[in-house]
């Protein structure tokens, strides 16, 4: 999904956008076992200000995930809200081209130091929260929003799941769903066999 930079006018921009299903599943698979159900609609605002972009956006995406406990299938929401900066990225210097500048200082055109002033001063205008938020670079012509949604849905993911809070999970020796069916397994008491004789000595008072 792919924005070019001159469709952004004075007033801004907003778009709403399905979410490609590929996309999604594309970042789930970085995940611990979740699996997209649905993937959702993308709106996002970009405003200029001071020759970065800044984007807000926010999403949801429905998806599953493994029980920690029990490991079947949890149906989650996942709400994504997010804000970056975009900066564009400084082009890296060409060594014929440094050859080829003049010695010396060079003395700025009164056009060019006017441009610099003004740039300073909408820089100086701007919200002093703009800088805090996450800076992404771009080139400068276009944002391809499809690797930004892919990141901050992973982020957005909980770090675990549960089926209920008192899901009683998996027998750890035959590997039974407690919550289905008791194996009876967890009533049995492991002794240690160098220590079995031990059960039978009586302490005297």
């Amino acid at each position: 999904m792919l924005v070019k930079i001159e469709e952004i006018q004075e007033p801004g921009l907003e778009l709403s956008k399905p979410i490609e299903r590929k996309v999604l599943d594309e970042a789930l698979r970085e995940s611990e076992g979740f699996r997209l159900v649905a993937p959702g609609t993308l709106s996002v605002e970009f405003r200029k200000v001071s020759g970065q972009v800044h984007l807000t956006g926010d999403f949801e995406a429905q998806v599953v995930g493994p029980c920690r406990r029990c490991t079947r299938d949890v149906p989650v929401t996942v709400p994504v809200d997010f804000a970056l900066r975009m900066v564009k990225e400084l082009p890296k210097p060409d060594e014929d081209d440094e050859d080829e500048r003049p010695a010396g200082p060079v003395k700025p055109s009164k056009k060019r130091k006017q441009q610099r002033e003004d740039d300073e001063a909408a820089e100086a205008a701007a919200s002093f929260e703009l800088n805090e938020i996450d800076a992404e670079p771009f080139d400068g012509k276009t944002i391809d929003l499809d690797p930004i949604v892919r990141e901050q849905v992973l982020l957005a993911l909980p770090v675990t799941v549960l089926c209920r809070e008192d899901c009683k999970g998996l027998c750890p020796t035959c590997g039974q769903d407690l919550n289905e069916n008791d194996c009876g397994h967890s009533e049995k008491k492991d002794i240690d066999v160098r220590l079995a004789k031990l059960k039978d000595i009586k302490l005297k008072n």
